[in-house]
């Protein structure tokens, strides 16, 4: 019962995520990207702290090795990634780049071999397979080679830098977790969403952007659901499912998250459901599957 409870949290979570690819177009019509990332998680962070408060009736201390982690957490889960996101997609279509991005399972699961001594059964890498084809078939509507008919440039290592920057995120916050001074999942992504809102915040410093927002309805409503949806209810359920089943298993859900993306762009933008979107899906979640089988191994 508890594993099938967090396989819903991740579901939701990643589902979650899908709606943040419509909800940053809206944040970004008349603001800097970086503007943008800095108000979602500035406002997640003051929404962590009221909960962590609530729950705790204190905020609680950090070791020095602690403190030096959860810096590290947030410059990559939030001031790499973000910057790398935007910066990608100014430049790479949105199908290119979110496949690109879905990559970081992979990532993931090469990091808890070298790291964490993860081993693997033939089943479990050939649902990683199931998955990468599934988000190709889905981005690509079936035609494959559109996906791949553009040379690789910055934009694209951008996106790919994006992708390792959520995956060393994943790990390292197994890692604390797991260490012998663990932090709940709750601590680690209220303390990472604060530390990369200062590291976002002095990153705008040292390069000379604007913090000026222009406060329409369509960037409140973005900023609401990118940093309580998408970053408070998302990072810390699916930092509760790393606690659980492992990163490796919970980064797989990650491929879903094209799927959602299209998913809400039918319910809200009357795009299309199309067979290849149905079969994508089918892959994905067969993937999704056969990468969770029970194995007697250690869990990563």
């Amino acid at each position: 019962m508890t594993n099938l409870i967090t396989y819903l949290k991740l579901l939701a979570a990643v589902t979650a995520w899908g709606g943040t690819f419509i909800a940053a177009k809206y944040a970004v019509i008349d603001n800097t990207v970086e503007m943008a990332a800095l108000l979602r998680f500035t406002a997640a962070s003051l929404i962590l702290l009221i909960i962590l408060y609530k729950k705790m009736g204190t905020f609680p201390r950090l070791s020095r090795f602690q403190l030096i982690q959860i810096i590290l957490l947030g410059l990559t889960g939030v001031t790499t990634y973000n910057l790398f996101f935007f910066y990608g997609l100014q430049t790479v279509e949105a199908g290119r780049g979110a496949l690109i991005i879905t990559s970081n399972p992979i990532w993931v699961a090469l990091g808890s071999v070298i790291f964490f001594g993860q081993r693997y059964r033939l089943i479990n890498i050939a649902g990683l397979i199931f998955c990468v084809f599934g988000v190709v078939v889905v981005l690509s509507k079936g035609q494959l080679e559109t996906l791949f008919s553009s040379a690789i440039g910055l934009g694209e290592l951008s996106l790919i830098g994006c992708a390792m920057s959520w995956s060393t995120y994943t790990l390292l916050g197994k890692y604390l977790m797991e260490s012998h001074q663990p932090l709940s999942p709750l601590i680690l992504v209220t303390y990472s969403s604060i530390s990369g809102s200062i590291l976002l915040a002095i990153w705008m410093l040292v390069t000379g952007q604007s913090f000026s927002i222009n406060p329409t309805i369509e960037l409140v409503t973005a900023i609401a659901y990118l940093s309580f949806v998408g970053t408070v209810a998302g990072f810390i359920w699916f930092f509760d499912a790393v606690k659980i089943v492992g990163a490796t298993k919970s980064s797989v859900f990650v491929f879903f998250v094209p799927v959602s993306a299209i998913l809400f762009g039918y319910l809200l933008l009357d795009e299309q459901i199309t067979i290849s979107l149905s079969f994508g899906a089918l892959m994905i979640v067969s993937g999704i599957y056969l990468v969770n089988k029970p194995i007697n191994y250690s869990n990563g």
